[in-house]
């Protein structure tokens, strides 16, 4: 056990920490990290669950109760977090939408794969997959709509009705790289298409560098940074790093899981907090300082929660 749990842990520690020394010692700028992550969602991350999807059996793919897990889990912590913000807190909607992604938006790109990786193998990238589309598709377009009714400064008759609103942030969502590019190798596992070996191993290598290249520029973007603790910070790591893995568990005994399919549940659901969720709250200029410190306080305690959730599910 202590080996499983270094393998699956260390490697992300080994590689933020030279994230953040090649801040610390001015070989990059903290700037440079969106340039790294920009190659990682662009390129990197979209070819590696393409190559993920396109391994995966199809009867696999087309599981829907481990969908629903994944939904009630994601949408459901979302959707908690919603009430929790607007009712206890007493958040505008605005607010309340960057909390809600903040707590509900797992790293799972930056950290859950290169753990699922070496826990389960090609397999565990199968819940990342799910996942990354459950978010692209709902949650994501759901915190645009949000921010956008909350805004007080747009004007909901220029841009249209509601519905029309919907769809554009959809149909916006559906034509990023990181939607279609899976969905592409979804489509051609469940038709049994296979891609040349020469074309096959080329894009396996790109995709080989989202782990390392993820991690890499999550330590760097946390050069210089200081979490504030207080309550927003407490209740949003307690929702992101304990209440979500909790449903997660439930929802998956009640439909009756795999145990492989239960440990990429679990895992997933208390991967951290994603940045891009921070990048919502500096773009809307809202619960940005809550939402920094959040994310990182949120990494930091995620190294341990997921090594006891690694420990108990093994």
């Amino acid at each position: 056990m202590p080996t499983l749990l270094l393998s699956s842990l260390f490697p992300l520690v080994f590689v933020m920490v030279l994230g953040w020394l090649s801040g610390k010692l001015g070989y990059m700028k903290r700037d440079d990290a969106t340039v790294l992550a920009t190659v990682v969602i662009r390129f990197a991350l979209p070819l590696h669950l393409f190559i993920g999807a396109l391994h995966t059996d199809p009867t696999k793919i087309q599981n829907l109760s481990f969908m629903a897990v994944l939904v009630i889990g994601l949408m459901g912590s979302y959707l908690l977090t919603l009430c929790i913000s607007h009712w206890f807190f007493r958040h505008d909607i605005k607010t309340s939408a960057i909390q809600s992604l903040v707590c509900a938006f797992p790293d799972m790109a930056y950290f859950g794969a290169p753990v699922l990786a070496v826990l389960i193998g090609p397999e565990g990238f199968l819940g990342v997959l799910v996942g990354n589309l459950i978010t692209s598709v709902l949650m994501i377009p759901l915190t645009i709509v949000l921010i956008r009714m909350g805004d007080k400064n747009s004007d909901l008759a220029e841009q249209g009705s509601l519905g029309k609103m919907i769809l554009n942030n959809l149909f916006k969502a559906l034509r990023n790289p990181i939607v279609w590019i899976p969905v592409l190798g979804v489509v051609m596992s469940l038709a049994g298409i296979k891609l040349p070996e020469l074309l096959s191993s080329s894009v396996e290598m790109m995709g080989k560098t989202a782990g390392g290249i993820s991690l890499f520029a999550l330590g760097l973007l946390f050069f210089g940074e200081r979490p504030k603790l207080n309550i927003h910070t407490f209740t949003n790591v307690g929702l992101k790093n304990l209440i979500q893995p909790a449903i997660m568990a439930v929802a998956g005994l009640a439909f009756g899981l795999s145990h492989t399919l239960m440990q990429q549940v679990v895992i997933i659901g208390a991967t951290p907090s994603a940045i891009a969720a921070g990048m919502f709250a500096v773009r809307s200029d809202t619960y940005v300082e809550s939402a920094s410190s959040s994310i990182l306080a949120g990494t930091a305690l995620g190294i341990v929660t997921e090594g006891i959730i690694i420990y108990m599910m093994s």
